[in-house]
């Protein structure tokens, strides 16, 4: 298991283009930056046992790969977030039970794997850069997407940049947010994309 802490923030779709050319990714990136297209589908029991429990599972597939991830529930304040989270590579789009069972919430232990349904999609582009910041150090994934969440005909955009810390002092990741808040209209988000589809499945 690792940590994830993240910083979530929001990005107005109109700004999406320059501030993926803004020069702080030149000036701080240790290595040119990189564009993906990620397909990730959620799971969860049909009476959403998961998302009451604060809990996502999903499978993401990134170029012919398939990578199913469980995330344990956090603390979100302010688009700062702090979670369990585990992954495990597969070798299909289909969940795998057995990887599951020693880390699975206790809470959930009376549901079994064929009790999980896929309900949602999420499809977007992420572009990434690794960066090295150094007052205060630290080593920072950012990340931008841009795409949609789908649940049957309901969709929600997908408009985001997400900065994960990897190693060093966290409150880089407000440094950077910061640094880039003058030049942009970027706010702090604690709704994740898995939140977002378990808001368009109870809106239907």
């Amino acid at each position: 298991m690792s940590q994830e802490t993240e910083l979530k923030l929001s990005v107005p779709a109109d700004q999406i283009e320059q501030l993926k050319s803004h020069p702080c990714w030149q000036e701080h990136a240790v290595q040119p930056s990189e564009t993906l297209h990620l397909g990730n589908t959620y799971f969860d029991t049909p009476d959403l046992r998961l998302n009451q429990a604060k809990v996502a599972l999903r499978i993401r597939e990134v170029n012919g790969q398939f990578i199913q991830t469980l995330k344990t529930k956090g603390e979100s304040i302010n688009g700062l977030t702090r979670r369990g989270e585990w992954e495990w590579s597969l070798n299909s789009n289909e969940l795998n039970g057995q990887v599951l069972s020693p880390v699975w919430p206790p809470e959930l232990s009376d549901i079994s794997v064929e009790q999980l349904k896929p309900l949602f999609t999420t499809d977007f582009y992420r572009t990434r850069w690794l960066l090295a910041w150094q007052s205060p150090f630290a080593r920072v994934e950012a990340a931008l997407d841009q795409g949609t969440v789908k649940s049957g005909n309901a969709s929600s955009p997908i408009c985001e940049l997400e900065l994960e810390m990897i190693e060093g002092d966290e409150s880089a990741l407000m440094a950077i947010a910061s640094a880039l808040q003058h030049f942009f209209e970027l706010r702090p988000s604690d709704q994740s994309k898995a939140e977002k589809g378990f808001k368009l499945i109870a809106t239907k």
